[in-house]
């Protein structure tokens, strides 16, 4: 048997994402009520949209993608 997976659009840009070695990317995120919810993402998208977040000093070096 083989699980396929689809993933809906880029959180950032709204565009189709296609599994490779580097993408999906999942942004988590917390409601105002406290809920958690994972965002998926391309990672270029992420690396040029969020920038040097504190509580991840090493997430932009280039092993990462």
């Amino acid at each position: 048997m083989t699980l396929s997976v689809t993933f809906g659009p880029c959180c950032f840009c709204s565009k189709p994402i296609e599994t490779t070695d580097v993408d999906p990317c999942g942004v988590t995120v917390e409601t105002r009520e406290g809920k958690w919810q994972v965002w998926t993402c391309h990672a270029a998208c992420f690396k040029a949209l969020i920038r040097n977040p504190p509580e991840a000093p090493v997430l932009f070096d280039p092993a990462h993608f």
